[in-house]
């Protein structure tokens, strides 16, 4: 990308230099995310799976509770027990997070094909593509979940696309306003790199909680502003916005 001048400092606007200003000024904190949750209470794939289901259509803090509440039925999220407890308990349990029956019925969904397929060790051993055409064929497992558990849990270069890193993109200009999901995520995979895909992932949540929000976004305070395009132009705002309705 072009160079962007701040004072008499050129500085280029590349994923390079965004991602070290954002991993230098963002609190990246595992307590706020739903994954790293899961990842760090049981500290297996299948667990890590059913959290990112929870976060669907939802925030981190209400897809955390749920999560907690599912532990403190289960003991411990794994397979087995999930089939051993009705879909009813579970959709109470994760209630806080939204959609409570349609993700206990995906969660049973999934922990039933596992099972078939050997068990949680299938998580970790199967090759990414092979994983990624056996989890899409769940009902109610889509890309962004997938691609989610790819980068955190098997170290893919792939890069999960949720509303904020959507909202993020477009006003960027990494890709037009009527992008579909392959096309930002082979946008921001090329601007960041494949080996930060997963961290970068975390970073934009954190960038479009605090700053770059739909409404209002915090221009003049955020820490990629000197350099961002869509803070240097205000004139963009009003009909970026529009368009993208985020």
């Amino acid at each position: 990308m072009a160079g962007m001048e701040r004072g008499t400092n050129a500085i280029k606007f590349d994923g390079d230099t965004v991602f070290k200003i954002l991993e230098r000024t963002l609190r990246d904190d595992w307590r706020e995310f739903v994954v790293l949750v899961a990842d760090n209470l049981d500290n297996s794939p299948f667990a890590v799976l059913v959290s990112i289901i929870l976060s669907q259509n939802t925030n981190d803090k209400n897809s955390i509770k749920a999560y907690q509440n599912l532990r403190s039925i289960l003991g411990r999220v794994t397979p087995e027990r999930v089939l051993s407890t009705p879909t009813d308990k579970l959709a109470d349990a994760i209630r806080i997070a939204g959609l409570a029956k349609q993700k206990a019925e995906t969660i049973r969904r999934l922990a039933s094909r596992l099972l078939e397929y050997g068990g949680e060790d299938f998580l970790r051993r199967a090759d990414v593509g092979t994983l990624r055409e056996f989890l899409l064929s769940i009902k109610g497992i889509g890309k962004k979940t997938v691609d989610v558990f790819l980068a955190f849990y098997r170290g893919a270069e792939v890069f999960a696309v949720d509303t904020h890193a959507r909202r993020i993109a477009i006003r960027w200009g990494l890709v037009p306003d009527n992008a579909s999901y392959d096309e930002i995520s082979s946008a921001l995979l090329r601007f960041f790199g494949g080996r930060r895909s997963e961290k970068a992932h975390r970073l934009l949540i954190l960038l479009g909680r605090k700053y770059c929000k739909p409404r209002n976004p915090r221009c003049r305070e955020c820490p990629v502003g000197a350099v961002c395009p869509y803070a240097r132009k205000p004139s963009l705002h009003r009909s970026l916005e529009r368009s993208t309705g985020r």
